[in-house]
This record gives C-alpha cells, structure tokens and sequence, in this order.
C-alpha cells in the first residue's frame, strides 16, 4: 500500500533480515518461485555475505513480498518485528526452548485479513498439510 494505492507484486520476493554488526538488513531474494531449491539457497547465502559486507546494492534489499524475521540466537519468547515498507506479512521466529520454534506475524490489514495471516503460518509450520 502506498497512499490510497495498493500495489500486487507478479513475483514473490522473499525477504529475510540479517544482523551485521550493528546493523540490520533485510535482504530480498527476487522473483524466489522462479528459483529451485539450490539456486534459492545459493542466492539467499551470497545476498547475506554482500549484507556482512555492507555492499548491498538498493535492488537487493527492497520490494519484499514476504518477509522473515529471526531472535532464534537470544533467549526470547517472541518478538514483533516492524514491516518493512510494501510488504504484505512479516514472519517472525523466535526458539526460546529446544526443538520448539515460536511463530508470529506483522501484516498489513490493508492487504491481508487476520485469517490470511493464519493460513501462512499454519502453512510455515506445517507444511504439506494445508
């Protein structure tokens, strides 16, 4: 959404957030549905090693359809991550106990519905079963 405008992407755009330093990245793997699972993987890596860089060109770090947040390395329950600008949902993820992951997410209302938003993370985790 911008303004009144509402935008649909063609391509999902997957974004994931990445700590380096003190600062934090939200790198976008474009047009991910297009990808296989080894070229999204080798995709994802090199945009984290241009992020621990601090070389990320504009293009690799906007437009995000979907976006991945992750506390798993600290010690909390949860955590609300704010949405990045034109960005439908923004998954969080947080692993306080062993072998026990914790979703949640920040969406635009405008966009999505509270059923929306359900629907990907029951499908986030478990999938293959809607």
């Amino acid at each position: 959404m911008s303004g009144e405008e509402r935008y649909a992407y063609d391509h999902v755009n997957l974004g994931f957030t990445v700590q380096a330093g003190e600062r934090l990245y939200v790198v976008v793997v474009a047009e991910a549905e297009r990808l296989s699972e080894a070229e999204f993987v080798e995709r994802l890596g090199a945009l984290q090693r241009t992020a621990m860089k601090h070389s990320l060109r504009p293009s690799e770090s906007s437009a995000a359809t979907i976006a991945f947040s992750s506390m798993a390395r600290w010690p909390v329950g949860r955590h609300i991550p704010v949405l990045a600008p034109y960005t439908a949902i923004m998954v969080a993820h947080t692993a306080p106990n062993e072998g026990v992951a914790t979703l949640g997410a920040t969406y635009d209302h405008r966009v999505l519905s509270g059923a929306d938003a359900v629907r990907v993370l029951q499908g986030l985790s478990r999938p293959g079963e809607i």
